[in-house]
């Protein structure tokens, strides 16, 4: 009994849809209809748009032009580059491509101010940015869609915007190179500078102490101190055995007295227990030849070492930049291409836009949706007005009755 009573609700309330459809059809036909041809004349008089792309190629990443980034290399985890600031050279095209120097170079020299009617060259520029979209493939590659009244002009655009970016590309890098130029050569004057001031440290040092090739003296002394060491233990020991001689001759034991007398003086001035200017004999001069005594030699020793170190470090600096800024001169001489052009840009054949089906199809829908709401809403008002009609009419009478 109740599925009887749904089917005749059911069918009860088709038939009413199907009553208010066909009692308010002219005002959706007439309404679909007209809104369908004020579409499609609309779509008529929109300006005709074309759309070109071409594919770009961004230049190889360069690595830090001095090798610093060498230095912080193992310190950055990887894929973390572009949280301290890292750039691709994709992202440093777009910001060119963004940049009112080469948006303007193809305002003035395809007189957009003027196509555009822009009251002002600024204007035209905004223009041209907002009709050229951007995209980064994920393998770096700059693809460019520009947009223009005619298939020609959008091809045009986007060849010029293209070889514009390369030129500008070109001349950063150049000015780039010319900066780091003149930043190393000033660099090397000033270590030249310096090296020769540590040079003459070196010299100084060098002549105060005798010192003319450090390892070879440190070695000469030890083997001269090994010498007088064993004659003098060689003559020690013959003076004990002729003090035990009762019959030993006077005059050769005071000869042996002697030599070991100078022998320790000498190596005492070899060892630097004594001052090595209180004789000017050739002796002395022989020893003070050998350079500073080995007490003196670990405390000098040192010294030479941190002023050689001091001068090798600037020799190995100013070879350094001496190399980085023949790079310099080569970059800044060097006027090839940057970008490379994977995908010329050709004149469209079909235009992005208007689409006019999709305009005419899009406000018909809406029309024909909006239409039957507004017929279904006429009919409710109406039923409401014929289910009170009774109650208007006492009212009004009631109404006329007062009066």
């Amino acid at each position: 009994m109740s599925a009887d009573m749904d089917n005749q609700v059911r069918e009860h309330s088709l038939l009413d849809y199907v009553y208010v459809l066909t009692k308010w059809r002219r005002l959706i036909v007439t309404s679909f209809l007209a809104v369908a041809i004020l579409s499609a004349a609309v779509s008529l008089v929109l300006p005709e748009e074309w759309t070109a792309n071409t594919k770009l190629l961004p230049p190889d990443e360069e690595g830090d032009q001095l090798g610093l980034s060498m230095l912080l290399g193992s310190a950055v985890p990887a894929g973390l580059s572009g949280l301290v600031g890292a750039t691709t050279p994709s992202d440093r095209l777009l910001t060119l491509l963004e940049s009112r120097l080469v948006l303007g170079a193809v305002v003035d020299s395809h007189d957009l101010e003027r196509l555009y009617d822009a009251p002002y060259r600024d204007l035209a520029i905004d223009m041209l940015n907002d009709r050229i979209d951007r995209e980064v493939e994920a393998d770096g590659t700059l693809v460019m869609d520009v947009t223009a009244s005619s298939p020609e002009l959008a091809a045009r655009l986007a060849n010029d915007l293209a070889a514009e970016l390369d030129k500008v590309n070109r001349d950063f890098k150049r000015q780039q190179a010319k900066s780091l130029r003149g930043f190393l050569g000033e660099r090397i004057r000033l270590m030249q500078e310096e090296l020769k001031s540590s040079a003459g440290a070196l010299q100084a040092f060098q002549e105060k102490h005798g010192l003319v090739d450090l390892e070879a003296q440190v070695t000469s002394s030890v083997e001269i101190v090994e010498t007088i060491v064993k004659r003098l233990l060689d003559r020690e020991a013959r003076l004990a055995q002729m003090t035990r001689q009762l019959t030993a001759e006077r005059a050769s034991r005071n000869i042996l007295l002697l030599e070991v007398e100078e022998l320790r003086n000498q190596l005492e001035k070899v060892m630097g227990e004594t001052n090595r200017e209180e004789d000017g004999g050739g002796g002395e001069r022989f020893v003070r030849a050998l350079g500073p005594s080995l007490r003196a030699l670990p405390g000098l020793m040192f010294q030479h070492a941190e002023l050689t170190l001091d001068v090798k470090v600037r020799e190995e600096i100013i070879r350094y930049l001496g190399t980085k800024l023949e790079e310099a001169k080569y970059r800044e001489a060097l006027n090839t291409p940057t970008i490379q052009v994977l995908d010329r840009a050709t004149p469209p054949e079909t235009r992005s836009a208007p689409r006019r089906t999709l305009i005419v199809l899009s406000a018909s829908a809406v029309s024909l949706v909006f239409s039957v709401v507004l017929a279904f809403l006429f009919e409710s008002w109406n039923r409401v007005a014929r289910e009170n009609e009774d109650r208007i009419d006492s009212i009004r009478q009631l109404l006329h009755g007062r009066d």
